[in-house]
């Protein structure tokens, strides 16, 4: 099959990103013709696949993207395929991978009346409704039973629109970086002593993923836990603002911005806890890569993976709407207090991971996506 593949950015170290590389993967393992489109591709490139970089003008978000989609759907016009699947919101998709929050939900909670009268609301609201309004065609791939339950509220969308994924964290990957000797090669990398506690934090943007909520609260350990505490972000975001952040805080040395990496692995076995304190998260690869890898868990509850962390009892879920520094605070310093606590924690996450289903999402995601081809074909 010509299967078209459409993302506005790719880069390596996002999580929507990851799974979008490996869906891709898969689909050439089974032969398909690949092509992907977006308007910048920084990293490797991925072979075996057609990528077309579409040059953009346009200075906004909203207008790269309204562009973007005029442009793509020229060029497949001149070159058509079996199906078109987006990993971002746009018209004319045959599939959609929903990795974000519903943006009609979050306008409603966050914005006053006269943000609605935007150009960029007009495009991001008007691009939404054509996936999910009752009247499209396009099989959406959903991630977070939480988030499909707002979009069906929000706009009608049928049952039979939604196909649920499964995660798709490497297992394989993860559980072989998980030894004494990767994890202490880490800590001397980093300047860490084996006595130190250390929080790790992975992703991307790192005002959406609450980085100032994990420093806040590290700072609000008692102090003779403090002294030993360090906090190791793992993504790609600015970087100044939450150094002073740290400083003003007085825990500048002891919060370190390790950027992108490739060897997520084996920091996760470095670490002792996983923080996952995001604004906003419709899933969030990051708390299953730290069950599968044995850390204790805290995390938001409004963040779409936080379900798995309940249910394996392998963390602490804070409620947070509203937010409360305090309430995650103290949910940080009862795992930084209680090593017995941690190693419970660290023992039903990993049990946990052996015994559910988290790592087969490129699979049914492409078995989707040939279903659709196939019965667009039929009727055509």
């Amino acid at each position: 099959m010509r299967l078209s593949f459409a993302t506005l950015k790719y880069y390596p170290f996002g999580g929507l990103e990851k799974s979008f590389l490996n869906i891709c993967k898969e689909a050439l393992r089974r032969g398909h013709e690949l092509t992907l489109y977006c308007y910048k591709w920084q990293g490797e490139k991925l072979a075996g696949a057609n990528i077309v970089e579409v040059p953009l003008r346009s200075l906004s978000n909203h207008g790269r993207i309204e562009e973007f989609h005029a442009k793509v759907m020229a060029i497949r016009a001149q070159h058509p395929d079996d199906v078109f699947v987006g990993f971002k919101r746009m018209p004319d998709l045959d599939v959609y991978y929903n990795g974000d929050v519903c943006f009609k939900n979050e306008v409603a909670q966050k914005h006053a009346g006269w943000y609605r009268l935007t150009s960029r609301y007009r495009v991001l609201s008007s691009f939404e409704a054509a996936i999910f309004s009752p009247g499209s065609t396009t099989q959406v791939m959903y991630v977070s039973e939480q988030e499909r339950q707002i979009f069906q509220r929000e706009y009608q969308t049928p049952d039979e629109r939604f196909s649920a994924l499964p995660p798709g964290i490497d297992k394989t990957r993860i559980r072989d970086a998980h030894d004494k000797n990767v994890g202490a090669s880490i800590r001397a990398e980093l300047g860490t002593e084996a006595s130190e506690l250390v929080f790790v934090m992975v992703g991307s943007d790192f005002q959406r993923k609450g980085v100032d909520r994990a420093i806040r609260a590290i700072a609000a350990l008692p102090e003779s836990i403090k002294v030993n505490a360090q906090l190791w972000v793992v993504g790609e975001g600015k970087v100044p603002r939450f150094k002073k952040l740290a400083a003003s805080l007085g825990i500048e040395s002891q919060v370190h911005f390790l950027g992108g990496r490739s060897d997520v692995p084996d920091i996760l076995s470095a670490a002792n806890v996983l923080i996952h304190s995001a604004v906003t998260e419709a899933a969030g690869n990051a708390i299953l890569e730290g069950l599968v890898s044995g850390l204790p868990v805290i995390v938001s509850r409004s963040a779409g993976f936080s379900y798995h962390v309940e249910r394996a009892d392998a963390g602490i879920v804070v409620d947070d709407v509203p937010f409360d520094q305090v309430l995650f605070d103290t949910a940080v310093k009862r795992i930084a207090e209680d090593t017995a606590l941690r190693e419970r924690l660290s023992k039903n996450g990993w049990e946990y991971a052996d015994r559910v289903d988290l790592y087969q999402r490129p699979k049914v995601a492409v078995d989707i996506i040939e279903g659709v081809a196939r019965e667009k074909n039929q009727r055509s």
